[in-house]
């Protein structure tokens, strides 16, 4: 559902099944971040039926992931 945020690469999308996010550069330094989220997956998602521990095991590395930055 999530990308692995630990890998992202400047200019390079970091795709999960869900959700989208890349960094942008020209040259020193982050100029922007997006974040895009793909609606027909998400509606996939929401229906299956392991949605909720996936989705807690998601927001769980994330937050693991942001610890260690």
């Amino acid at each position: 559902m999530f990308p692995d945020v630990l890998t992202v690469r400047v200019n390079e999308p970091a795709r999960g099944k869900v959700f989208t996010a890349r960094l942008g550069s020209l040259g020193i330094g982050v100029q922007s971040r997006t974040l895009d989220v793909d609606e027909q997956e998400w509606e996939v998602c929401q229906r299956c039926p392991h949605f909720r521990s996936c989705y807690d095991l998601g927001m769980a590395k994330l937050a693991l992931e942001n610890a260690l930055r």
